[in-house]
């Protein structure tokens, strides 16, 4: 049997062998990352053994770099698995003994961490859940940049026009968008009547824009403690940024589109039934679904509800040594983007679940903090997700509370 440990970068990687023995069965050596040095590495180990059964390679999970090396020798019928980089720090950390870090020596440490025998294989999520996963961390990545472009224009609207939230509690609806961009600084806004402003608002249906509104603004613009100072680059600044602002919200739009039609339209029927089980829980939206499907894969591949919360890194820190013993805060390992959908869960839960917010009321009541008992709440909501997609079933309200306690 051979052990093959491939260090992963991004332009060469570096290979290690050991036999059985756990010597090194050939000189360690890298090979470009690309096609051809792929057919090298495949060249090399050939000329070990023909018989592929006896190689069992490794890398790295480290995303961009390691998942076409993956794909191409799974494709090859090689044995391979991936590795969580924290597993391989710390295993080299304990062989080594010493902070020692290269590519030569990650790669004999990957090889000699699966000739032990004592890893973690890493979850490989089929296409459907792989692409959830990709389509859901583009969507977190443009909500993020919605945030940072509404803070930049929320920055410079306190200097240009700062009575406009005298009129607009939420100067990023529509309403307030369509006035900013067409008048963005007070001095702007001087200039304009009230039936100009009306005008604007005859294309967009919902509106409550009225005359009334439109002389408020005016006459607090007229009024405004706004200098006038850069007023052209900062009207330029306000406008580019609200342009930026709607491409994205256009953007996350069309991606949630795209996410509700992988869900309701794959060719799993199994999974389009458990995922309208999962729809009958009340407080657990659609997006929350998703997120976890897509970050966590087939639930059902967890033995445990209590092994799936571990996955999703809700537990608090433990330090135990002789009579002391401390709890900490919330783990910060864990699945970021899941975590934060079930706690979003949970305060819609709060909400919309009578049976959740039971609970909510009774933690709260014995002591709890709120964000304590939300946490609590998004434990309780992972549990039952994991419960009803194993088992292919609806939400019962009446087993919420059976195995609760107060």
């Amino acid at each position: 049997m051979y052990y093959v440990g491939i260090d992963v970068a991004k332009e060469k990687h570096y290979v290690c062998v050991l036999n059985e023995d756990k010597e090194l069965a050939c000189k360690p050596f890298w090979i470009y990352s690309d096609i051809t040095g792929l057919n090298e590495l495949v060249k090399r180990l050939t000329e070990l053994s023909t018989d592929f059964s006896q190689f069992l390679l490794a890398i790295e999970s480290t995303g961009a770099f390691s998942e076409n090396i993956y794909e191409y020798l799974t494709d090859m019928e090689l044995k391979t698995i991936l590795l969580n980089s924290y597993q391989t720090a710390k295993y080299r950390d304990f062989s080594t003994m010493k902070k020692v870090k290269n590519d030569s020596i990650d790669a004999y440490v990957i090889a000699e961490l699966i000739a032990t025998g004592k890893y973690k294989e890493s979850h490989i999520s089929s296409e459907t859940y792989h692409t959830l996963k990709v389509l859901n961390r583009l969507k977190k990545s443009l909500d993020d940049k919605i945030k940072t472009i509404q803070r930049e224009i929320s920055t410079v609207m306190a200097i240009v026009n700062p009575e406009i939230t005298l009129v607009f509690k939420n100067i990023f609806t529509k309403t307030a968008l369509a006035i900013i961009k067409e008048y963005p600084t007070a001095k702007d806004l001087q200039t304009t009547t009230p039936k100009k402003l009306c005008k604007l608002f005859r294309n967009i249906k919902g509106n409550n824009f009225n005359e009334d509104k439109a002389k408020l603004l005016i006459e607090n613009a007229i009024n405004s403690i706004y200098s006038g100072k850069s007023k052209y680059a900062r009207s330029l600044m306000i406008t580019t940024n609200i342009t930026i602002l709607e491409l994205l919200i256009q953007e996350k739009s069309f991606l949630e589109n795209e996410i509700q039609t992988l869900i309701d339209n794959n060719s799993d029927s199994n999974l389009t039934n458990k995922v309208e089980n999962l729809k009958t829980i009340p407080g657990v939206a659609e997006k929350t679904i998703s997120a976890i499907l897509g970050e966590c894969g087939d639930l059902t591949r967890f033995k445990t509800a209590k092994s799936f919360i571990g996955y999703l890194g809700f537990y608090p820190t433990q330090y135990q040594s002789g009579n002391s013993h401390t709890i900490g805060r919330l783990a910060q390992r864990g699945i970021p983007l899941a975590k934060h959908a079930l706690y979003m869960s949970a305060v819609s839960s709060v909400l919309h679940n009578e049976q959740l917010r039971k609970i909510f009321k009774d933690k709260v009541s014995s002591g709890k903090s709120k964000k304590e008992a939300l946490i609590i709440i998004a434990k309780k909501i992972a549990t039952m997700m994991y419960s009803m997609f194993k088992y292919n079933t609806k939400y019962n309200p009446n087993r919420v509370l059976v195995s609760y306690r107060k």
